[in-house]
């Protein structure tokens, strides 16, 4: 497996737009600690159900009882070093810790509150920088969550049962020393992790920038929101089943029960969570997404034994099978019935979710005769036996020895383009071809003012053509009479033009790039939004490939 630093730049081949899916961290450790940790989900005596970082908020509990946890918080067990080599070993490459949640309480040596592990607990010890400088000598990415809420500030927004609230002026002059803090004292950050609240367009922005202008190379998250981020969030525990359109990160918590962590959790068997996470690791970064997988130390900053388990489990699979996630680019227009595909030039990585009953896996649309297969968690048994049937590739499984989380068939061929993508468009050189909606494949964002207003929204339609002999076309784009104003991109070949359709009760159409194609070297056509932060609009267009000679 690859580590971090050595990641290359190859241009992915198979994904249509190259640099879609653009390469990120792939798999990281998130942890949530705070006094909540303490508190572990019970409450005098009582089971709290729900988040249990929210503790104070779901029990009701007043400040004066809240604080009483601060004596708890010893971090006599915290081993920042500890906890580096845990997530080495796990396969990781970043870390994200939260260093405030919504109780304001800060697990720095902040100057501008009291409210913080140093001042107000006996761990006396800013547990924030012990763990960025562990990750920097071990040369792991370091990253911190920071609620954009605060219970805890003097001025700020009451609690309320949302969480998305505005955020006041006293709480955004709070928030801007606060985060000069971070971007100053604990050394570069892969990213910032903003969660919930409801900023102004302003707000946003001017918070955005004020990291960008102390870090430029620390990315901000999606609940920024008001599309000021850097790569989109997901939802709590999202996993999507559809691709988005630029970088993007899934969190997951170990139980989607909780963040936080909770003493009376029911957890399970080490190898059933073990599978389940490796399976969401792989769908997530198969589809271009970051994996962050979130555990919740005690308050003493042990962690569960169960947690440790279940990543030195992941730490397995991933010494096997880790190319396919740090190497393997999406493949979205490779149709596969029992998994997906990651891929790098002359490789794909073929997941194997669902083993077929015959045993044998088919990938279709496949042009390279000669291919050689073999099990990721077998490399020196003998090659898998694979044919080409009817332009379907073949390739028998074993009948034992397949790995219990999710099997991986590493498979290499020589040449490009192995597969016909699917949808793809052929073009003869003769006649028009019309673009339809049904043969795009969409990409979307996730965008939002707070957490209850994000949704996806299809901002790219994409189409592949498959010139059969060397062809030049027109790509024109007409829409039938009716249309409100539509303004959109069409890229093609590295190329891009704007079209701009007034609104009209006539039939228009425009000419929109010409394309010299060659035999048997697909093209990939995308009508984009001019507003990239909105809905895509032009379902009444039609782009045609007139085909206008050889």
């Amino acid at each position: 497996m690859k580590n971090l630093q050595d990641m290359n730049d190859e241009t992915e081949l198979h994904a249509g737009d190259a640099g879609r899916c653009r390469r990120g961290m792939k798999f990281g450790l998130m942890m949530h600690w705070g006094l909540y940790s303490v508190a572990g989900g019970v409450w005098k005596g009582r089971n709290i159900p729900g988040y249990n970082e929210q503790i104070m908020h779901r029990a009701k509990i007043a400040w004066p009882e809240y604080k009483t946890l601060l004596d708890g918080f010893t971090a006599a067990q915290w081993d920042a070093d500890a906890i580096v080599r845990m997530a080495m070993d796990a396969g990781m490459s970043y870390i994200v810790i939260t260093s405030k949640h919504h109780d304001g309480f800060n697990l720095w040596h902040t100057r501008h509150s009291e409210f913080n592990a140093v001042d107000a607990t006996p761990a006396r010890r800013d547990v924030l920088k012990e763990l960025s400088d562990a990750c920097a000598r071990r040369n792991m990415a370091f990253g911190v969550y920071y609620s954009l809420i605060d219970w805890h500030c003097p001025g700020a927004a009451p609690m309320s049962e949302t969480n998305s609230d505005p955020i006041t002026p006293a709480l955004e002059r709070f928030t801007m020393e606060q985060l000069r803090e971070l971007m100053s004292d604990y050394g570069p950050l892969r990213e910032i992790w903003f969660d919930m609240g409801a900023p102004t367009p302003e707000q946003s922005r001017k918070f955005a920038d004020l990291v960008h202008a102390m870090q430029p190379g620390c990315r901000v998250n999606g609940r920024i929101w008001n599309g000021c981020d850097d790569f989109m969030e997901c939802g709590d525990n999202e996993t999507p089943d559809f691709w988005l359109d630029g970088p993007w990160e899934s969190s997951v918590s170990m139980f989607h029960e909780t963040w936080g962590y909770r003493s009376w959790q029911e957890r399970g068997k080490v190898a059933d969570k073990v599978r389940e996470k490796i399976r969401e690791l792989a769908s997530v970064t198969a589809r271009g997404g970051d994996y962050l997988l979130n555990i919740g130390p005690r308050g003493d900053g042990s962690i569960v034994e169960f947690d440790a388990a279940v990543l030195a489990g992941i730490g397995q699979w991933m010494r096997v099978h880790g190319e396919a996630v740090f190497d393997g680019e999406p493949q979205p227009r490779l149709p596969l019935d029992f998994g997906y595909a990651t891929g790098r030039p002359g490789r794909l990585y073929l997941y194997v979710v669902t083993p077929p009953a015959d045993g044998m896996l088919r990938v279709p649309g496949w042009r390279i005769p000669s291919v050689c297969a073999h099990l990721l968690a077998q490399p020196k048994a003998t090659p898998l036996e694979a044919q080409c049937v009817g332009g379907t590739l073949e390739i028998a499984l074993p009948g034992c020895g397949l790995d219990p989380n999710l099997p991986v068939v590493a498979l290499d061929y020589v040449g490009a383009h192995p597969y016909l993508p699917r949808g793809a468009i052929g073009v003869t050189g003769r006649g028009t071809v019309s673009l339809a909606h049904a043969a795009a494949l969409p990409w979307s964002r996730l965008e939002g003012h707070d957490y209850y207003s994000q949704k996806r929204f299809v901002v790219a339609r994409e189409w592949v053509l498959w010139p059969e002999t060397a062809c030049t076309v027109k790509l024109m784009a007409r829409r039938p009479a009716g249309g409100a104003h539509a303004e959109f991109r069409v890229c093609a070949a590295g190329r891009e033009t704007r079209c701009i359709f007034p609104q009209s009760g006539a039939p228009q159409s425009q000419v929109c790039l010409d394309i010299t194609l060659a035999p048997d070297a697909p093209v990939t056509i995308a009508l984009r939004d001019i507003a990239p932060r909105g809905e895509l609009r032009g379902d009444g267009l039609v782009l045609e490939v007139t085909e206008c000679g050889r």
